[in-house]
């Protein structure tokens, strides 16, 4: 359980620094816990009302790993697993990593009340298939690209890459810390266009 805030960002390695920076820089903006541990950061009227520009749900359950291989065939690479027992998914205004949605692991059924992460088996089930590469990677995320497209993050053994729906490799990252600070400063930059734009 989250105590509050700053308990769960000080348990996130220095990995995922880039998340954090961007959770301390925007965090006195309208910051909260959810009842459910979700830390809500940076609420962006500008958007939709109940928006907020950073949502980080807090890590799986070991147990749901497994069940992820059951469902899907595939294993979570050892890069991406590290992750998910530290997050479980984000959103960090229009760039997110997948996660195990907890109304999947526990009721079977994606709950609609509460805004959860994007599901990481659907993901790999489904949505891989809409993009020109290899189905033997690994799909983890995706950000949106410009105002009518969106790449997807794949991981390829110990590589992420940033894709675009036709094949076209955009970037590769042999770390989890570059390929965060990357993307979402890509996305950050993105966001304050849009909110000087409102």
């Amino acid at each position: 359980m989250i105590i509050d805030i700053n308990d769960f960002l000080d348990k996130l390695d220095n990995d995922l620094n880039p998340i954090k920076e961007q959770a301390v820089k925007y965090y006195d903006i309208d910051s909260s816990l959810r009842e459910d541990n979700v830390v809500q950061i940076y609420k962006q009227p500008w958007i939709a009302p109940q928006n907020f520009g950073l949502l980080l749900f807090p890590p799986v359950n070991k147990n749901w790993l497994g069940e992820f291989e059951k469902r899907t065939g595939k294993l979570i690479p050892k890069i991406y697993e590290k992750i998910l027992l530290q997050l479980n998914g984000c959103f960090v205004y229009d760039f997110s990593l997948f996660g195990l949605p907890k109304s999947i692991y526990t009721k079977d059924v994606l709950g609609r009340n509460i805004l959860q992460q994007f599901d990481l088996t659907e993901a790999n089930l489904s949505w891989i298939k809409e993009y020109n590469i290899d189905q033997s990677f690994f799909h983890i995320g995706s950000r949106a690209y410009s105002y009518s497209e969106n790449i997807g993050y794949f991981v390829d053994k110990e590589t992420i890459l940033s894709i675009k729906t036709t094949g076209e490799i955009l970037n590769s990252f042999s770390t989890i810390k570059d390929f965060l600070a990357a993307e979402i400063d890509a996305a950050e930059q993105m966001m304050i266009m849009e909110r000087d734009e409102s």
